[in-house]
């Protein structure tokens, strides 16, 4: 349930977060050029060397760990919003502005509803990469299956580090299947209410 908790709440950030930077990226190539560079830093340094700036700054716990959860996982959900943003057809857009839908209608009716799928992609590499963050955050005293599967490394107990592996590999089938589905349902509702 830790797990789980922890994983929720940095999607959720990551989510609200995220979308944002995509969709000022897919704006402006200034933006673009300004972000990608940060994101292929948040997307190189090793996994560990976030845990030193949180622990320096907040000390040990939950909200160091989730902070750099949310770094590691961040970058694949802006740049696939980004890109699927900008995958969206012209066309569509010019037909957008010819009927007089204003920015906000544009971005909301046209762009992020023909964006989805890439987005979805993007959501469900950011809870793959907290999953595979959770386990090297627990050496900060993030509780959950990090935890047992550090201690199994630590005293090479290889029926421990076994069984936590799997139960973190059934919560990423899981987090997977549900965020597919979700897509689905929504690009089935999106399609059946332009059928109308």
């Amino acid at each position: 349930m830790a797990t789980l908790a922890i994983i929720s709440v940095a999607t959720l950030i990551c989510i609200a977060v995220g979308i944002p930077i995509g969709i000022s990226m897919a704006r402006s190539n200034r933006v673009q050029s300004v972000i990608t560079p940060i994101l292929d830093v948040m997307q190189t340094i090793p996994s560990f060397v976030y845990l030193i700036p949180c622990v320096m700054l907040l000390g040990i716990g939950k909200v160091p760990g989730l902070l750099a959860v949310c770094i590691y996982a961040l970058p694949p959900l802006v740049r696939l919003t980004n890109l699927g943003i900008r995958l969206v057809d012209r066309e569509v857009l010019e037909a957008a502005d010819a009927f007089g839908a204003n920015y906000r209608q544009k971005l909301l009716g046209v762009e992020l509803p023909l964006a989805l799928p890439n987005i979805f992609a993007g959501i469900n590499q950011t809870i793959m990469m907290s999953l595979a963050m959770v386990v090297i955050a627990s050496m900060i005293g993030v509780k959950g299956l990090g935890v047992p599967v550090l201690r199994a490394i630590s005293n090479q107990y290889l029926a421990l580090g076994l069984m936590n592996g799997l139960a973190i590999v059934a919560l990423a089938i899981i987090f997977d299947r549900i965020s597919q589905k979700f897509g689905q349902n929504i690009q089935k509702h999106r399609t059946s209410d332009h059928d109308f």
